[in-house]
């Protein structure tokens, strides 16, 4: 087990995402080589470079690769090297079959590793068609939506549209999470990836 600290960059101060991060660094750390009390997570606001509410899965994808490419330069400016740069961005994309088109909500991460990255996602839910047109059509923020239909402020910075899209049964931090385990896997995993 290496004593040394595990410098974690964090594109962004939203808690939901701040504590995903904490929660699956702090399980995956072992795996890693280092004891989950040797993290030290250093957060920064940066931009996506994306639209507010990306609309696609790639858009959603390059959000959260240009959060973790831009916390990496940040931190380091100022720190010095980091071992993992974490980009977490959350969006909208359009399902479509045969008969219809859906929208969805899904979260994506992107985690960097000595110049090696990979990404992840959370699972996507439906989102309704009120919530749809109001955000597509009207071009609306969508925590603004989300927050008038829950009824309250603040929602993207606690259960987020996950949390009042499901009733609670789900929420931001968890979609961050499932993203971040799933990015993640080629790092503390890396026998199993590694196979030829």
């Amino acid at each position: 087990m290496n004593d040394g600290e595990l410098r974690v960059a964090i594109g962004s101060l939203r808690p939901p995402k701040l504590e995903a991060v904490r929660e699956v660094m702090s399980q995956v750390a072992p795996l890693l080589g280092y004891r989950p009390g040797r993290i030290n997570y250093i957060a920064r606001e940066v931009e996506s470079g994306v639209s507010e509410v990306p609309l696609s899965i790639h858009e959603i994808r390059r959000g959260a690769r240009n959060r973790a490419e831009a916390v990496r330069k940040l931190v380091e400016s100022e720190f010095g090297p980091v071992d993992f740069a974490i980009g977490l961005e959350g969006g909208l994309f359009i399902l479509s079959t045969a008969r219809i088109e859906r929208v969805h909500l899904q979260s994506w991460a992107f985690a960097e590793r000595g110049g090696l990255g990979h990404y992840g996602s959370s699972m996507s839910m439906p989102v309704p068609p009120a919530v749809t047109r109001a955000v597509i059509e009207k071009k609306e923020e969508l925590s603004a939506v989300i927050d008038r239909y829950a009824g309250r402020s603040g929602v993207r910075n606690q259960d987020g549209a996950f949390g009042v899209l499901s009733r609670g049964f789900l929420n931001r931090q968890q979609a961050f999470e499932l993203a971040l385990f799933a990015a993640l896997a080629p790092f503390y995993h890396e026998k199993l990836y590694n196979l030829p």
